[in-house]
This record gives structure tokens, sequence and C-alpha cells, in this order.
């Protein structure tokens, strides 16, 4: 996030301390189309509420890419909302946000390998259909990293759970970090697509145990001999 709107910044400077959220974000690792969900706690209302996800995707050179996600569950409203979205090692960019029939596109060329856009919009409580960013590598790129950012006034239940799948990644990672009136209140990485497989250890082959157990046995041959 690199700028916000004028009336979020005066509420940070009038914003008291108090007791900061508890959050439990699950699970670890998640595969394509599998759901993340982030268990929020004694959020109070008028703090300024910021979910920030950024991402790893590996790709090829100047190929496309996916960073999609997916019935978004919001379980409160964002007053004054706003979404900004980054993006790096891209050539072409897209940003997408969609509820229903309300469709949000922000669309455009890299400069220097890197895009930048951000939006008032309204976020209400409710579910998203999409929040994406897909665009295409820059030539020599095998990596974009992504950054999106949903800020506004929290308005709505102290205790929720905000829910999304992850569709389009099938290798890479994905911080989330929760921000409340600006400082980090928690942050996790997940990883994305399946774990590596497992190198296996090196056998030694049948035809040379042989060789030795012959050896063995003619050593043994000979000390009864003696």
């Amino acid at each position: 996030m690199k700028r916000l709107p004028v009336a979020l910044l005066a509420l940070l400077l009038l914003a008291t301390t108090g007791t900061a959220a508890s959050v439990e974000i699950q699970p670890d690792r998640i595969l394509d189309g599998e759901t993340v969900t982030i268990e929020i706690g004694r959020l109070a209302d008028g703090v300024v509420f910021s979910l920030l996800l950024e991402g790893s995707v590996e790709t090829s050179p100047s190929g496309t890419f996916a960073f999609r996600t997916v019935d978004l569950s919001m379980p409160f409203s964002l007053e004054q909302g706003q979404v900004t979205a980054s993006l790096e090692q891209t050539e072409t960019n897209e940003l997408v946000v969609q509820r229903g029939d309300a469709l949000v596109t922000m669309s455009g060329g890299s400069t220097e390998g890197a895009f930048e856009v951000e939006r008032e919009i309204s976020i209400g409580a409710g579910t998203y259909d999409e929040i994406s960013l897909t665009g295409t590598a820059a030539p020599g790129a095998t990596e974009v990293r992504t950054s999106l950012a949903l800020t506004g006034i929290k308005r709505g239940p102290a205790d929720s759970t905000i829910s999304f799948r992850v569709r389009g990644v099938t290798r890479g990672s994905m911080k989330i970090t929760i921000l409340e009136n600006a400082e980090q209140v928690f942050s996790k990485n997940i990883a994305l697509g399946p774990p590596p497989t497992p190198t296996p250890a090196p056998t030694q082959a049948a035809g040379t145990v042989v060789p030795v157990l012959s050896a063995v046995v003619w050593i043994l041959a000979g000390f009864r001999r003696r």
C-alpha cells in the first residue's frame, strides 16, 4: 500500500491505542482451489483495517500468470474502501474485482517490469466472486511477485471469519498480513502447490552385493581350515 485516502490518514492520526485484534490463519499449505481461513477476534469498529496478500508465482519468460482469490467472504464492510495492487517482473497486468453483477477492472503495461494501481471502491460485507491479478511475465522472468490490499474503516462484528480460495497458482507462496491502523497485527506465509518430492536415498546395485558376500564367505572358510 503506497498511499491512503486523506480521510483514512486523518483517522489514523486520531486513533487511540487499544487492544489489538487476535488473528489465526490456516492452513500452512494449499493446493489450487483449496480454502484459506482467517479467524479474527476483538476487531473494533472504526479502525482502519487492511488485508494484504503478497504472492510469488512461478511462471515462464513472457508466459501468462494468474493469482486469483475466489469466493472471498468478507464478514464486515470497509467504509471509504480502497483496493491497491502492485506487480513486479511483468509486462502486461490486469486487476479484476467482481461481486455479482458489479465488475471493476484496471489494466496497463509495466514500466521497467513494475506496475501499480489503486482505486477507491465500495467494499461491503458479503461474498466476492473474484479478486484477481493476471497478465504476462516479463521476458526472462521465471517468477512474478504480486501484492493486493483491501483497506477501509471497519464496520461490523468484532469476531468473524474471512475465507477465500486461491486459483491459478500451481506452485509458489503467499504471505497474508493483517493490519490495524497501519500496524501489523499478524502475518503468515502459506505454501502454494504440492510439497517437493523427496529424493530417494541411493541404493547399492544388487550386482555389487554378491561379490562382497562371496569374499566374506571365502575369508571365513579360510579361518576354519586353519
